[in-house]
C-alpha cells in the first residue's frame, strides 16, 4: 500500500495563531487554494480511497481531493489531531508565554510526556499506526490518501525517523496542504519522502 499523508489546508484557527488540537475551525479562501493546488499535483495518481479526520478543516480539503481525483471518502477518529489538553483554543506566541512548561511538551519527542489534560505522543502513535495497519489488510495492493492533522503528521514522522527522546517535533513539521508518502507491505513501513511542499510556491 502506497499512503500519502496530507495535512489540511489553512484553516482559520491557523490564521489566527490558535493551538487547536481538537476545536473545529473552517479553512480559508487561502487553504482552499492550497487544496486546489495539492489536488493538481496529485491528479496522476490513481487513488483507491480518501481517509480523513473528522475535523472539518481535514474534511474540506478531503472533499477539494475527492472532487478533483474522483475518490470516495471516508472519516476515521484516529487521524484526529492530538488533544493538547488546556492549551486548545489559546494563541500559541500566548500560551508559550503563560504556560512555558505545557507548550515545551507540545515539541518534545518524549513519548510519555503530556501536555496537561491532553495525549502524549505514544497514544497519538497508537491510533495513527493502527490506522496505518487497518488500511493496509484493505488496500494492500493500492494507493489511499490521508488528511490529518500538523502535529499528528509530525509525530508519525518522528517515529519513522528513530523516536527520539530528544527530538524537536518542530524539525518534522508539514505546511499546510504539504504531503510525505510511505510504502507498507506487511509489517514494514518505509518513509519515501516526506514535507513535499513545492506545489505550494505560488499560493
Amino acid at each position: 500500500m502506497r499512503v500519502i499523508l496530507v495535512r489540511h489546508g489553512e484553516s482559520e484557527g491557523n490564521q489566527q495563531g490558535i493551538i487547536q488540537g481538537r476545536l473545529d475551525s473552517q479553512l480559508t479562501a487561502r487553504g482552499l487554494r492550497q487544496s486546489f493546488a495539492l489536488a493538481a499535483a496529485l491528479a496522476d495518481l490513481t487513488v483507491a480511497h480518501i481517509y480523513t479526520s473528522p475535523a472539518l478543516r481535514a474534511q474540506g480539503t478531503a472533499n477539494v481531493l475527492a472532487s478533483k481525483l474522483g475518490s470516495r471518502i471516508s472519516v476515521d477518529e484516529r487521524l484526529q489531531e492530538r488533544d493538547f489538553g488546556r492549551l486548545q483554543g489559546i494563541n500559541a506566541m500566548e500560551a508559550q508565554k503563560q504556560h512555558p512548561e505545557l507548550f515545551d511538551a507540545l515539541l518534545s519527542g518524549d513519548p510519555l510526556r503530556v501536555s496537561s489534560q491532553g495525549e502524549s505522543l505514544n497514544n497519538v502513535s497508537h491510533r495513527l499506526f493502527s490506522c496505518l495497519k487497518t488500511l493496509n489488510i484493505h488496500h494492500q495492493k493500492d494507493t489511499v490518501i490521508i488528511v490529518s492533522h500538523g502535529h499528528a503528521l509530525e509525530i508519525a514522522i518522528w517515529e519513522l525517523k528513530g523516536a527520539l527522546i530528544t527530538d524537536d517535533l518542530r524539525q518534522y513539521g508539514h505546511q499546510n496542504c504539504s504531503y510525505s508518502i510511505m510504502n507498507i507491505e506487511d509489517e514494514c513501513i518505509q518513509l519515501v519522502k516526506w514535507g513535499v511542499a513545492t506545489h505550494l510556491r505560488d499560493i
